[in-house]
């Protein structure tokens, strides 16, 4: 159960560098994919996140994680769910951030929103959720998706 609740906290915070960023630039969104199976688990694991930004700054963040958990045993999704479930409420109680997760079908998918003009970077690294590297006032597109792209995501063109 910890290491499936590493995995996802792992998949949110994976590749987020946070730095200033210069203000103003061109509007742009970027996506990036990874696929995941993890053997010792049976955990499969599909993470998309798109980075809204204005020059390289990023805006917001939209992520969306499914988890599959077909080959995971029963006792283990029920407390698998029981994780993520209270990591989507710790989210949701962070103003600036939208979070929806929930159980179909042995997946559970999560889809969070998060407004990096604010405060909600830090709350979220506050809590736990977001591993921050730097300053937790700006997230660089730059330097994020070099990150995400060196974790093992695809940019999506």
């Amino acid at each position: 159960m910890k290491k499936i609740k590493r995995v996802v906290a792992g998949l949110l915070a994976i590749g987020m560098v946070f730095a200033l960023a210069a203000c103003g630039g061109k509007e742009q969104t970027v996506t990036y994919r990874m696929e995941q199976d993890e053997a010792t688990t049976g955990l499969k694991t599909v993470d998309s996140m798109t980075l809204e930004a204005k020059g390289d700054k990023v805006q917001k963040l939209i992520e969306v994680i499914e988890l599959d958990m077909t080959n995971v045993d029963e006792t283990q999704i029920e407390a698998a769910v029981a994780g993520f479930d209270a990591m989507v409420e710790t989210c949701k109680a962070v103003e600036g951030v939208t979070c929806e997760g929930g159980l179909t079908d042995k997946t559970y998918k999560i889809t969070l929103e998060v407004d990096a003009t604010g405060n909600a970077v830090k709350e979220l690294a506050d809590a736990g959720i977001l591993q921050v590297e730097g300053s937790t006032s700006g997230i660089s597109l730059k330097a994020t998706g070099s990150a995400l792209e060196a974790a093992g995501y695809t940019k999506v063109e």
